[in-house]
């Protein structure tokens, strides 16, 4: 009964606003990540863990080109251990409409308020706005709004979708503190694999 009635729910979402629930990929219906018969849990998923679902994709034996690993830090840090999952950055949906007016990119965000912006929550520095809408360049510039540009807008927020939580971090933190020379105008996936816990 209660699935019937999430699936009510979920179609008559869907009519009311049918572009508010979307797979950005083409060949992804909604029954690629759901099923309306037979799924655990209110969000319908094919599995009773969102990263389990994200990883039989993405994982190392997964079928999509975009491989992925959920964020640790490195065996040898000096901090406190973390796991950052995949639904902390990624919206499954949508690339969420950033805080500056653009569009971010690889569903990076998740929209937590009534303002639609792309948002993390960050380990240590509360909710964040992110703005992720180019994969960078080699031009030895910062590019605007990559991965972790600085400040590179002169409007006092460090907002790239790395710098976003980095606090600790020797270089690229979410402030004016430590190093912002590092690689500049690189991107940083070049050597922090997202497939490899973005550990270099």
């Amino acid at each position: 009964m209660k699935r019937c009635l999430i699936l009510i729910a979920v179609v008559a979402a869907a009519m009311i606003s049918p572009g508010s629930a979307k797979a950005l990929i083409a060949a992804h219906q909604c029954n690629y990540c759901h099923a309306v018969h037979g799924a655990a849990g209110s969000a319908l998923l094919n599995d009773t863990q969102a990263e389990t679902l994200c990883m039989s994709c993405h994982g190392p034996a997964g079928i999509s080109t975009l491989k992925a690993e959920v964020h640790l830090n490195d065996r040898n840090s000096v901090y406190p251990a973390f796991r950052i999952t995949c639904r902390a950055c990624h919206d499954p949906h949508d690339n969420g409409g950033n805080w500056l007016g653009g569009s971010n990119i690889r569903l990076t965000g998740s929209r937590q308020d009534a303002t639609g912006y792309a948002r993390i929550t960050t380990p240590n520095s509360g909710v964040r706005e992110v703005a992720f809408e180019s994969r960078g360049s080699t031009a030895g510039m910062p590019t605007l709004h990559s991965f972790a540009d600085a400040d590179e807008d002169a409007n006092g927020y460090y907002d790239g979708v790395c710098e976003t939580c980095h606090t600790l971090t020797k270089f690229h933190r979410n402030s004016a503190a430590g190093s912002h020379n590092h690689n500049t105008g690189d991107t940083c996936v070049r050597c922090h694999l997202h497939a490899s816990n973005f550990v270099k």
